[in-house]
């Protein structure tokens, strides 16, 4: 049997007491440690988190503003069904027996940038130049590779005068 005498008892006791003591000294110290640097992290994801939200709400503002300020300026330009009327009126009354326009259709190709799609008919050398004259007249004319009577006009609105 393994004897000890009580001096080297007490001793062990002692070196024992004291190692745990430290451990559960150094526990704490670094459960403290690791708490503080948790608030530490949580304090600067808050802060982190509210300058987002003010940049989402900035840039929220900014897209209201932006959205009030498209409508107020495609409000100032034509719009596709009056400039639909408008041609057809126009191609109404200069259509005559010489040459003939019909209007096809229009595609809005941004706010004041329209192509016009048209069909020329003319009888006469002279009637479809008058007809392309007319054409000319709007806007930008090209002809239709696929088709000789089928012309397209890149027509550009002026902003209207809008009074208050």
């Amino acid at each position: 049997m393994i004897s000890i005498n009580n001096k080297r008892f007490k001793l062990i006791i002692k070196v024992g007491l004291f190692i745990f003591v430290a451990y559960l000294i150094g526990f704490f110290f670094f459960k403290l440690a690791s708490f503080f640097k948790l608030v530490y992290e949580k304090e600067q994801l808050t802060k982190e988190l509210q300058i987002k939200k003010q940049e989402t709400l900035s840039l929220k503002r900014k897209v209201v503003k932006t959205k009030a300020k498209m409508v107020e300026i495609e409000s100032k330009y034509i719009k596709k069904e009056e400039i639909d009327s408008k041609i057809k009126d126009i191609y109404k009354r200069m259509s005559v027996l010489d040459y003939n326009l019909k209007f096809l259709n229009s595609k809005k190709m941004c706010i004041d940038n329209y192509i016009i799609v048209t069909q020329l008919t003319a009888r006469s050398k002279e009637g479809l130049k008058a007809g392309e004259g007319i054409l000319s007249y709007l806007g930008e004319m090209k002809k239709s590779e696929k088709n000789n009577t089928i012309y397209f006009v890149n027509y550009i609105s002026k902003a209207k005068d809008i009074k208050k």
